[in-house]
């Protein structure tokens, strides 16, 4: 079921249950007043021919019993006239003793010939008066009363209706609006959608619609950037492997193994700036330090990488005893250190020491890693940790430092790049503490 015809049916059986409810309790409260008003009149009726019968002469009184006077009868209506010893002085329906006959005053029912009476009788003091209403009168009455009271009941819910149907339409409008602007949209159009003119319900949802544009927008643009990424960076060493196995398939000997291995040097690059492109997209989603435990021991991360850079032996660490645990994963953490150890041994001086300095402060953990080597300008300093901003090494996949980059503001760190003064490069990290 649509959302119109839902809430239209909602809206419109609620309001059909309370004018329902309303004309009910109007019809029966019409019917008490009405049936109440009768019997007032029927009461009216009796004194006034009480007060008729005051200027009869006496001697009508005193006559015999059989000698009664007849009024002309109207239809529907009865009237007798008697006296305290049962003596009847005027009537209009002699044959309907049986509904006029009455001892005592008030309100009755009585039947005639299949007939409903509504009788009221007086006693004026040495007078009994007895009037009578025939039902079928008042019912008829009552009818046409409540057919005039419920048309514009009928009226006023028919119009409610319409007016809820319209209503509901109108304010569904910018629904409609909204889906005919999605219809016509352009494939691959992932720009917001205006929040313009939309009603103050509808605005959360849409709002939420444009986050969700907003990320698919992110991921394929980080799709479209790695596909671009891995084309670019790959093509140098599929044509260099291409080149080296052709050689090798020209020549025989020493000139042979030596294109093989080089071969094999270039699918040993390509395989780890894949690894490197494949992490860092992994770092660029939302989600990709949210899939491990975020606590790291800097100890063992820092002899796991040292031990697969393989550069422990031009390490000087010093690094506080009590400085445990990082707010961040062992993989990670590892992968930082691993990429900063193999940058400064190979953009550094040969055999040249790595300085490892890390200690806790109040803003965090401090990791420090730097090397020997020239000085880097400014401007070359500042887009180092761009993607491929490589060195003079030539095995260099130029993606190291943009990794630390990307786990270490993920992880909700800082880090800052120096050179100068015998300094090669020096990294700083600000990592929180666990």
């Amino acid at each position: 079921m649509s959302l119109r015809l839902r809430l239209v049916a909602t809206l419109g059986i609620t309001l059909a249950l309370l004018w329902g409810g309303t004309a009910a309790w109007s019809m029966r409260d019409l019917s008490t007043q009405l049936e109440h008003s009768l019997d007032q009149r029927l009461a009216q009726s009796a004194r006034m021919v009480a007060g008729l019968m005051d200027r009869v002469p006496a001697e009508l009184w005193r006559r015999k019993a059989g000698n009664m006077s007849t009024i002309p009868a109207l239809e529907g209506v009865a009237c007798r006239v008697s006296s305290l010893r049962g003596q009847v002085v005027a009537g209009t329906h002699p044959e309907m003793n049986d509904v006029l006959k009455s001892d005592r005053e008030g309100y009755r029912y009585r039947e005639h010939k299949g007939q409903r009476w509504r009788v009221y009788t007086l006693v004026d003091d040495d007078k009994r008066i007895t009037v009578a209403d025939r039902l079928r009168e008042r019912t008829a009455l009552l009818e046409q009363v409540r057919r005039a009271a419920f048309y514009p009941f009928l009226l006023a819910s028919v119009g409610s209706l319409v007016a809820l149907w319209w209503g509901v339409a109108r304010g569904l409008s910018p629904l409609a609006r909204l889906q005919r602007r999605l219809v016509s949209r352009a494939d691959g159009d992932l720009s917001a959608l205006p929040m313009r003119g939309l009603p103050a319900e509808i605005r959360p949802l849409i709002d939420g619609f444009n986050t969700l544009l907003l990320r698919t927008r992110r991921v394929l643009d980080m799709e479209q950037r790695f596909t671009d990424d891995a084309a670019h960076e790959l093509r140098t060493p599929l044509t260099a492997i291409r080149t080296h196995l052709q050689v090798s398939q020209r020549v025989e000997g020493e000139q042979r193994r030596y294109a093989l291995q080089q071969a094999e040097a270039g699918v040993a690059r390509l395989s780890k700036t894949l690894d490197q492109l494949l992490l860092l997209a992994r770092m660029e989603s939302e989600a990709a330090l949210q899939d491990d435990p975020q606590q790291a021991d800097f100890h063992a991360a820092l002899d796991m990488a040292m031990a697969e850079t393989g550069c422990r032996d031009y390490c000087r660490i010093d690094v506080d005893a009590n400085l445990r645990h990082v707010a961040i994963s062992d993989s990670m953490l590892t992968t930082v250190l691993r990429n900063l150890l193999e940058n400064a041994r190979h953009h550094g001086e040969p055999e040249a020491s790595i300085d490892i300095h890390a200690w806790a402060s109040s803003n965090g953990v401090v990791i420090e890693l730097a090397n020997r080597g020239e000085t880097i300008p400014p401007e070359r300093l500042a887009r180092l940790t761009e993607r491929f901003q490589r060195g003079h090494h030539p095995r260099g996949s130029g993606l190291g430092l943009s990794i630390v980059d990307a786990i270490t503001h993920r992880a909700g760190g800082s880090l800052a790049l120096e050179s100068g003064a015998g300094v090669g490069l020096r990294v700083r990290l600000r990592l929180p503490l666990a």
